[in-house]
């Protein structure tokens, strides 16, 4: 048996950054993973902390919270991870012009500074868009993060700091005497206690929670991507593509008028937003084929063949670089998309980080909101209302 004042199950971006606060603020952490910190959906995706699909109200706030959260801490650490670059929404059909007007209408009301671009002006940004491209959605506050190397530069941070990591581990059951949460047990029988628990486990958290009639509704969601070795050419702005506007259709769009990609046909129940990006050492990362009510971590021949078809349509440059490494991860998504932050969910000292359907962007922020709560300080903003309550009907 081991003691600490805190353990983190879950080694992604929000259960990594909840270990690292907490350790800053003096408390003896245990940070827990199946496998290794961002090896899941943290360290499987292009790592965009975009903006320009959040809804108006609090899950604007909250983003826009998070994202200025994420570049003033890479700044005070001298993280290179952070990359406020903008975001650009490239589109190819004609058809696509109307659309585009109504999304930038629709989100500058959203408090956006979203511009329309024409074709000109999408090339002075990326002189190597294709011949197809006609125009582009541009939010300036869009921006981007190299999750990867930033969860393990927090880990190594965390470890260095007098934190410790235990990986790969499996948590078999949290110890809950009586009303009061103890700490949790390993596949091998080993106790670890500690006066809070913090789950961070992705869409795997219920399993966890079940024996306590716990369950934080949420739908998991499978997202493929892909990296290529480095690139003679670095991009400035995250990339995404038309297909973007059907994953959040503007107001008053009717979807039928936004055109579906005939290599969509591939693998008709699979989503798409058509996102590219370069890492700090050249590499580009792209996708993203998605699969709800799919937890498992394989990518599939029609999701990286809808990807790289697509994604070179908007970047042929793309096409000629060699593929290092094709992966998937998945997430959890909450009906309004934002995560659960709750310290009073269930037995005493248990504290739930789970739901992030945006971890790229939240997560950091939601460790910095759980660290303060394991440490008894006020709530900030946004995260009573961020409670498992608002999804569990009465």
């Amino acid at each position: 048996m081991t003691g600490y004042d805190a353990i983190v199950v879950g080694a992604g971006i929000a259960g990594t950054a909840s270990a690292w606060f907490m350790r800053a603020g003096g408390l003896g952490v245990a940070l827990i993973d199946t496998h290794a910190p961002g090896w899941g959906a943290s360290g499987r995706n292009p790592g965009f902390l975009w903006l320009q699909t959040k809804a108006a109200g609090l899950a604007m706030d909250l983003s826009l919270d998070a994202r200025h959260f994420a570049e003033g801490f890479a700044a005070e650490r001298g993280d290179t991870s952070f990359r406020a670059c903008g975001g650009l929404i490239l589109f190819r059909d004609a058809e696509c012009l109307p659309v585009a007007r109504a999304f930038v209408a629709d989100r500058c009301a959203a408090g956006l500074p979203v511009t329309l671009l024409d074709r000109a002006e999408v090339a002075d940004m990326v002189p190597q868009i294709g011949p197809e491209v006609t125009g582009a959605v541009w939010n300036p506050l869009d921006a981007h993060q190299d999750t990867a190397g930033f969860v393990r530069r927090l880990a190594g941070e965390f470890v260095g700091a007098g934190g410790t990591l235990i990986a790969p581990a499996r948590v078999a059951s949290l110890i809950v005497t009586g009303e009061v949460c103890r700490g949790v047990m390993l596949t091998d029988g080993t106790r670890i206690e500690a006066d809070r628990t913090v789950l961070a486990t992705g869409p795997f958290g219920n399993d966890l929670l079940a024996p306590f009639n716990l369950k934080v509704p949420f739908r998991p969601v499978r997202f493929e991507a892909a990296s290529t070795a480095p690139a003679p050419f670095r991009l400035g702005p995250v990339l995404a593509g038309q297909a973007l506007f059907r994953f959040y259709v503007p107001p008053g769009t009717d979807p039928a008028t936004i055109p579906a990609d005939p290599v969509a046909a591939l693998a008709p129940n699979l989503g798409f937003t058509e996102q590219v990006a370069s890492l700090p050492d050249g590499r580009l990362l792209y996708g993203c084929a998605f699969a709800v009510d799919d937890a498992r971590d394989h990518a599939s021949v029609a999701g990286q063949a809808i990807s790289a078809i697509t994604c070179a349509r908007n970047l042929p440059a793309l096409a000629a670089l060699p593929v290092e490494r094709v992966w998937a991860g998945s997430v959890a998504m909450t009906a309004d998309s934002l995560p659960v932050i709750d310290a009073g969910a269930g037995p005493e000292g248990l504290i739930l980080n789970l739901g992030h359907w945006f971890g790229n962007l939240a997560g950091g922020w939601s460790g910095r909101q759980v660290a303060d709560l394991a440490m008894g300080k006020p709530p900030g903003t946004h995260v009573a209302a961020l409670s498992r309550a608002r999804l569990v009907a009465p």
